[in-house]
């Protein structure tokens, strides 16, 4: 949301557009701090008792910071925010890997289409209610939907408090290890693959305005386009899951395939279009159906400590995104092929780390 507002902010609170940057610093650090802590919490307490609490000071933080007089004053609320998101997308995800084998994949898959339509929908939110309003609307209008959905789980709340349980009920309490076998190969690839891929998306549309001079517009609905693509491989990963019998390999397989179409988009300069954007939409669909697949696996490697789990690869994905954002930023001036080396070296890194164990591990889709 905050991408095409950032001036319009500097603007209110009198500092550069640059600086306004440090809003996404703000909320993403904390977040990955918190995340991990809130994810173990809800192993032991309920995933209810951490999301709704969590999303009731999103919600206050979120209003706080439409209400803001200062950019320091800003910069504390979108710390507040960021902390109490880290209970929030990762529980969510960990509810759903609750729902065990049957159900977890169609459940995180849905889990994240929501946050795929998050992502399509934010940047024209933001921009339009800042354009007929203020930024101040966007963000208030974020922070009213929070308290919203926080009372719509107050009920669930209170209903798992008197049968004196919580989502995941076939666990007492948090007990052995939480790097299990497979554990740290997946949290890897999620900051490798994952977020190296996405790093590598943040400039697709300077590389096509480069090569093809398109026009902001254009370049907007290309980025809604692959949006809309990306949202259909969430909803097929469940069909994929049961061809490929395992999140593990079916990551594997997206990871080459969108390794490729990076190798297209960011290589051939002599290319038209048309082979560049049919790279495009398998680098979406097959991301789509991916990135589900490999939460799916992350939630069925350990019953006992899957909150913990993932909120870990949440907060490694985010990391990993921030990491390989920065690094192809700075190789793209040098030559847009760096763009497409450090893709293939970060993706290499991931698909070696979710190779299968040499003492004959198995996938743990039935663990759950």
């Amino acid at each position: 949301m905050l991408g095409p507002i950032l001036t319009p902010i500097g603007a209110d609170l009198s500092v550069p557009p640059e600086r306004i940057a440090l809003f996404i610093t703000a909320y993403s650090l904390p977040l990955a701090f918190m995340a991990p802590i809130l994810g173990g919490i809800s192993d032991r307490y309920g995933r209810l008792a951490v999301l709704v609490p969590a999303t009731l000071v999103f919600g206050l933080a979120s209003l706080a910071t439409s209400l803001v007089p200062s950019f320091d004053i800003g910069i504390a609320t979108r710390i507040l925010t960021g902390a109490a998101s880290g209970g929030m997308l990762g529980i969510a995800m960990a509810m759903a890997g609750d729902l065990g084998e049957r159900g977890a994949a169609k459940a995180i898959a849905f889990v994240t289409s929501g946050l795929t339509l998050g992502i399509i929908l934010s940047p024209g939110i933001g921009a339009v209610s800042t354009e007929f309003w203020s930024w101040r609307f966007a963000f208030g209008a974020i922070g009213g939907l929070a308290l919203i959905v926080m009372l719509l789980g107050l009920p669930s709340l209170r209903a798992a408090r008197r049968a004196n349980s919580q989502p995941n009920m076939d666990i007492a309490e948090p007990a052995g290890p939480l790097f299990v076998p497979g554990a740290l190969g997946s949290l890897i690839a999620m900051a490798a693959g994952l977020g190296g891929a996405i790093g590598c998306f943040a400039l697709v549309g300077e590389r096509l305005r480069s090569l093809y001079d398109w026009d902001t517009a254009t370049v907007g609905m290309i980025y809604a386009a692959f949006g809309i693509l990306t949202l259909a491989g969430n909803f097929a990963m469940p069909i994929a899951l049961a061809r490929i019998g395992s999140g593990r390999a079916l990551m594997r397989v997206a990871l080459l395939f969108v390794m490729a179409a990076i190798a297209v988009t960011y290589v051939f300069d002599a290319l038209g279009p048309i082979p560049i954007l049919l790279a495009l939409a398998i680098w979406a669909v097959l991301g789509g159906i991916g990135a589900p697949g490999l939460q799916t696996h992350i939630a069925q490697l350990s019953p006992c400590r899957r909150g913990a789990l993932m909120a870990l690869a949440g907060s490694a994905m985010n990391l990993g995104v921030a990491g390989a954002s920065a690094l192809v930023a700075a190789v793209y001036p040098a030559s847009p092929p760096w763009v497409a080396a450090v893709g293939a070296g970060l993706i290499a890194i991931a698909i070696v780390a979710l190779r299968p164990s040499h003492n004959g591990e198995t996938e743990v889709a039935s663990s759950g």
